[in-house]
């Protein structure tokens, strides 16, 4: 696919991507034993909003004597340095006497990580990596990453069945992009009717998608009755979750920008007291854990990811990021 930096850069380039003007080698700050088999780092594109998990794609050279395990050893202490990026790395790698492309596409975390070695031939499967690619810059850069993740992975799905899934999830979830801008929006201007509304077709959709994605992976017993009682029950009658973002923001802040999960809970509860509704503070059925609280872990998870909330805290502790201060100034000014 691509013998260098320059000819990646060019090709993103060609599918719209927001390049890096100039290619500069310079390997992140990993530990020793993990910069050692890297001979080029160069990033090719970074795109970072407030709505959306950063994503960055670099041009990644490993040395020759690297084998797979050495990838995976620098892959997953770039991961634990950076979580709350999306990333995909395109490189070369030696491999069985020769040089070849490569493509990495690790999930956050450090848990899952999938890669292709592909040679200059354009095999269909490399025809469909080329199409996961593909940039749409009205897409939220997590259906792309989502996407070629999925491709990576393999399927033994019917191709095109495979792809009309594929179009069809990737519509949803700009819908549910679209309802997620205007919940925010809402909730800025402390419209909370309306976000209420929108958080009810947010988790329609929702449920939607996961309907559709059960039926791609070949699941055709779906039954939501349940799930869908509950959700329901969850937007009609308790607060969303997209209207604690900027009391837990505040909570942390408050308590001098980091502290025990019990403390910054107790914070958002007097923050948010006027607000919560019986619904909120009831236990779930999954766990008996209370409803408002459990909805802000869960919105804890996407701050981090969205680099609003730190990820290398000891566990149980909770701390905002300069970024965090920053968002949570940009939203009580809006």
């Amino acid at each position: 696919m691509f013998q260098d930096a320059q000819q990646a850069r060019d090709w993103l380039k060609e599918q719209g991507y927001p390049v890096q003007e100039s290619l500069i080698n310079s390997p992140p700050q990993l530990k020793p034993s993990a910069s050692k088999h890297i001979s080029e780092w160069i990033p090719l594109v970074k795109i970072e909003t407030p709505d959306y998990a950063p994503f960055h794609i670099y041009w990644v050279r490993f040395k020759q004597e690297c084998g797979t395990g050495d990838l995976r050893y620098v892959v997953d202490a770039y991961l634990k340095k950076y979580p709350q990026v999306l990333t995909l790395f395109i490189g070369s790698h030696y491999r069985k006497g020769k040089w070849g492309s490569l493509l990495m596409c690790p999930e956050p975390q450090a848990k899952h990580w999938y890669h292709a070695c592909v040679t200059d031939e354009l095999t269909p499967r490399n025809e469909r990596l080329l199409k996961a690619l593909q940039y749409n810059p009205a897409e939220p850069v997590e259906t792309l990453w989502r996407r070629v993740y999925r491709t990576l992975r393999g399927e033994t799905m019917n191709a095109r069945i495979k792809e009309a899934f594929e179009s069809f999830i990737m519509e949803l979830e700009n819908i549910r992009a679209e309802i997620d801008a205007e919940i925010q929006h809402a909730t800025q201007h402390g419209d909370y009717i309306k976000v209420q509304e929108l958080a009810r077709e947010a988790e329609q959709l929702k449920e939607l998608i996961g309907k559709v994605q059960q039926l791609r992976a070949g699941n055709t017993t779906v039954n939501s009755t349940t799930k869908s009682a509950r959700s329901t029950r969850d937007n009609e009658d308790a607060t969303p979750k997209k209207a604690f973002i900027i009391p837990l923001l505040q909570a942390l802040v408050d308590l001098d920008g980091e502290a025990p999960k019990r403390k910054v809970l107790e914070r958002i509860q007097e923050l948010t007291k006027d607000q919560l509704k019986p619904a909120d503070y009831e236990e779930l059925p999954s766990g008996g854990k209370i409803r408002w609280k459990s909805k802000v872990t869960g919105l804890r998870n996407k701050l981090i990811k969205q680099g609003y909330l730190r990820a290398d805290t000891p566990q149980g502790i909770w701390a905002i990021t300069d970024k965090g201060r920053q968002y949570l100034e940009q939203l009580k000014n809006s």
